[in-house]
């Protein structure tokens, strides 16, 4: 599913070039008909050129210590104790993940992904920036782009575990991911913005 987002994706960047009616929306469905996907390619295209800035930007920093990730996600947030920690640095990147759950059987992930670096930086735009604006549909759930804190997000259901998802940058540099199982997409989007990441 990956692979035909991105190949939409990128034929929709290319259509500005060989039509001067430029779709304000364009629509693909799968060959079984449950799957599809809608993306803005004029969005797509103006948001290019702030994408490029963002990444030659981010390759000037230096990327942040495993330490200095781990300090990001404390023991206990929104109610929850953290049951679990990683943390990994590998070829100029580096990432953690925490997760944290309740006796009811609420658990909410949080993953953070400095995109500072070379490395980082392209990991970012590939991950993030290369998804604005664009709608997903199957049978079982939803994966789209929404407003969210005076920025976007990539706002995500999948049905079958009752898990939303909200993906975003913060500080110009982080990619934070938050994936909550029985929790309801407002108390996701409630962790986003109680998150402290300065």
């Amino acid at each position: 599913m990956k692979q035909l987002i991105i190949l939409c994706l990128a034929a929709i960047c290319m259509l500005p070039a060989c039509n001067n009616n430029k779709p304000k929306q364009a629509t693909i469905v799968s060959d079984d008909g449950k799957t599809k996907v809608t993306v803005n390619p004029a969005d797509i295209a103006e948001k290019a050129g702030d994408m490029n800035q963002k990444m030659e930007e981010l390759k000037k920093l230096t990327p942040l210590t495993l330490d200095q990730l781990k300090a990001l996600l404390p023991e206990e947030f929104m109610g929850m104790k953290r049951s679990s920690f990683n943390a990994n640095a590998m070829m100029g990147t580096s990432t953690c993940t925490a997760t944290y759950k309740t006796d009811d059987g609420k658990q909410l992930r949080v993953s953070l992904f400095d995109g500072a670096g070379e490395a980082g930086a392209s990991l970012v735009g590939l991950r993030f920036y290369n998804l604005w604006n664009f709608e997903r549909q199957d049978d079982n759930g939803y994966e789209k782009t929404v407003d969210f804190n005076g920025g976007k997000a990539i706002e995500k259901y999948a049905k079958y575990n009752d898990e939303y998802g909200l993906t975003y940058v913060a500080n110009d540099r982080l990619l934070v991911s938050l994936e909550g199982e029985k929790m309801g997409l407002d108390a996701i989007k409630d962790a986003a913005k109680n998150l402290s990441l300065k």
